[in-house]
Order: structure tokens, then C-alpha cells, then sequence
């Protein structure tokens, strides 16, 4: 008789275990699933910005100024711009890829 609360015990751990397990697949998928519309909220923003960019660089070009880039403020503005989405890009590529690899490892149970 002794061994039947042992099995409930062992049935409940088991399925609080699995349980467990599910809910850390379903953030780690959210998640995921949040990174990755991000990064293509940001590219779809980096190409905006790049058109942004070379229609400035033409307006110069055009203008026979193209010498004043690098001075012109709305192209520096943009290029600025252009860098930072670039560098929100990398840090969620690289969050994405941590959280992959997280996923891809062994459990410990």
C-alpha cells in the first residue's frame, strides 16, 4: 500500500515536469516567433531608409554637389539612420540565434 502514493507522487511530478517543459517551448516559440517580426519590421525600415539615402545622394548628384555629402545633414541624418537599424538588426539576429541554440540544446530532465 505504500507504494501507491509513491506512484501518484512520481505520476504528479511527471506531468508538472512535462508541463513545464510545454510552457518554456511556448515562450521560447513567442518569442521567437516576436524576434522574427521584428527583424522584418527593421529590414523593411533599413530599405525604406537606403531609398531615403539614395535619393538624397541623387538630389546632390542632380545638384552637382555631390561633394557635400559628407556635410549635406539630411544625407548624415539618414546615414545614421540607416547604421542604427543596421545594429538593432545584429542584436536581434543574434537573440534569435541564442535562443535557437538554447532550444537546440539537451534538456536536463
Amino acid at each position: 500500500m505504500t507504494s501507491t502514493p509513491n506512484f501518484w507522487e512520481r505520476v504528479h511530478d511527471e506531468v508538472r515536469s512535462a508541463s513545464e517543459r510545454a510552457r518554456k517551448e511556448a515562450e521560447r516559440a513567442l518569442r521567437s516567433g516576436v524576434l522574427q517580426m521584428d527583424l522584418v519590421s527593421l529590414r523593411r525600415d533599413r530599405n525604406r531608409a537606403h531609398a531615403n539615402l539614395g535619393e538624397r545622394v541623387l538630389a546632390l548628384w542632380s545638384q552637382g554637389t555631390i561633394d557635400a555629402f559628407t556635410e549635406d545633414a539630411e544625407a548624415l541624418r539618414l546615414k545614421a539612420l540607416v547604421q542604427s537599424i543596421e545594429g538593432l538588426i545584429a542584436a536581434k539576429e543574434d537573440e534569435l540565434r541564442a535562443l535557437r541554440a538554447r532550444a537546440s540544446e539537451p534538456s536536463s530532465h
